[in-house]
């Protein structure tokens, strides 16, 4: 990353700070905007430690994949499809940024970058559900399953998709996203050499 991007980056974290400062006066929202800037704080920190030199795009894919997940959190207790759709998209925008990484590896064919790109993007996927498990076991978050907010409007929540089927329909939606992505990565390539081989007979 560029030093003037970073100098950006530094400026921004301090106005989401003194946001928080603010919302302090709102548990709720203090609670998802610290989680929102530790997640891109811990992003920021991989990219600079491991000399990753994710691109200024990497860093946009990533705080929107962060903000519908965290920030928005509270519309998956008002549309239930919700969480279903960012199981879609989140996995393919992820592909993105680990395809950037896997591609940086030489000696390997297209295939068995897409395919390393997609594995590990499932390999994420499923280490998430595990996580919500563990944490709705130890502090009953009710990460998993699908939950929509009572009519009454009084706070109470009510299961509408048990835990078990949520987690394997989420995970059976995040590795057709992460597939998605391989195949228009191919389709891409498949093109590319397509309109070269075009050309150079003409």
């Amino acid at each position: 990353m560029k030093p003037r991007t970073k100098k950006y980056l530094y400026v921004v974290t301090a106005l989401f700070l003194l946001v928080l400062l603010y919302a302090l006066k709102n548990t709720s929202y203090f609670a998802r905007a610290s989680s929102f800037i530790a997640a891109f704080v811990v992003f920021f920190i991989i990219d600079t430690i491991f000399g990753l030199k994710f691109r200024n795009r990497h860093y946009i894919i990533f705080i929107f994949i962060a903000a519908t997940g965290i920030l928005f959190s509270p519309l998956y207790y008002i549309y239930p499809n919700y969480d279903k759709i960012l199981h879609l998209i989140s996995p393919f925008l992820f592909c993105i940024l680990i395809y950037y990484l896997v591609n940086k590896i030489q000696g390997i064919s297209l295939p068995v970058k897409l395919f390393l790109t997609v594995s590990i993007v499932v390999s994420l996927l499923a280490f998430w559900e595990l996580f919500e498990f563990g944490l709705d076991k130890a502090y009953d978050l009710k990460m998993q399953g699908v939950w929509i907010r009572d009519v009454t409007g009084m706070g109470k929540i009510n299961m509408i998709m048990d835990r078990n089927e949520d987690t394997m329909i989420d995970m059976i939606i995040g590795t057709l996203g992460s597939i998605a992505f391989a195949s228009g990565q191919a389709a891409g390539n498949y093109i590319k050499k397509l309109k070269n081989k075009i050309k150079n007979k003409n």
